[in-house]
């Protein structure tokens, strides 16, 4: 058991969500890592093994929209650590086609994946964590408020993650704060490969719509993750790390 704050990260075996492993680990959290497919984790569990030893990391696999199992997952994670205190739900997919190609399948999946995913790790964050202070913090994207082609099921997810922040916030104060992230363009690989920033058309298309003229990299993202986390006196709220590519 650690009395050291304790995060877990939803679909963190990559990308974004193994940043923010990283980065929580070498602030000295205890941290867990979540992963879907076989494999997936082995490596970024074994990295943080290596610089700050086994008993500062977890990983469990789980579908994040399978009730039962982040219920067990909580539990080991409580088993392991005595104390689940931060929760950032990264989990998701994305399966994008034109509206009228949209199966019923992708559409259950990507909202599953997101928006039930975020309800029911939130959900369980609350029963596992009775008696102390607990952050929760959900991933949004600015298609959740302007819409995209060939993304509707992915936008409407995040449009109702959104609102689901909002929701939960006023639920959960004052014990538990909810906030929403908002990334933008960064350099990870699905926005490059989305956007096709690894040609020279590309890369110069989508900078034309940043005015701060660069693409974001992760450590933007994890230096306001961790501003979201100390910050005591603010709920219900979303931050924008965009580069100025959205403003609202």
């Amino acid at each position: 058991m650690s009395e050291d704050r304790v995060v877990l990260v939803t679909g963190s075996a990559t990308g974004l969500g193994a940043e923010l492993i990283r980065s929580f680990a070498a602030k000295g959290f205890c941290v867990a890592i979540n992963y879907f497919l076989d494999g997936e984790a082995d490596a970024l569990y074994q990295e943080v093994v290596d610089t700050y030893g086994q008993d500062k990391v977890m990983k469990y696999q789980a579908d994040v929209a399978d009730r039962a199992a982040v219920n067990a997952m909580y539990g080991k994670i409580i088993e392991k650590f005595g104390r689940v205190d931060i929760l950032i739900n990264c989990a998701g997919i994305n399966r994008d086609a034109p509206f009228t190609e949209i199966t019923d399948e992708s559409w259950d999946s990507v909202i599953s994946a997101h928006l039930k995913g975020h309800f029911v790790c939130g959900q369980e964050f609350v029963f596992h964590n009775s008696d102390r202070e607990g952050v929760i913090i959900n991933l949004g994207a600015a298609a959740g408020s302007t819409g995209r082609k060939n993304g509707a099921n992915f936008c409407a997810a995040k449009a109702g993650v959104i609102v689901l922040t909002k929701c939960m916030a006023l639920e959960l104060a004052p014990r538990i704060r909810v906030n929403c992230l908002v990334p933008g363009s960064v350099r990870t690989r699905e926005v490059i490969e989305r956007y096709n920033l690894e040609t020279e058309d590309g890369l110069a298309k989508e900078l034309a719509t940043l005015p701060m003229g660069r693409l974001g990299e992760f450590e933007d993202i994890t230096n306001m993750v961790h501003c979201m986390v100390d910050a005591k006196f603010t709920t219900g709220a979303k931050f924008y790390v965009n580069g100025g590519q959205y403003m609202h």
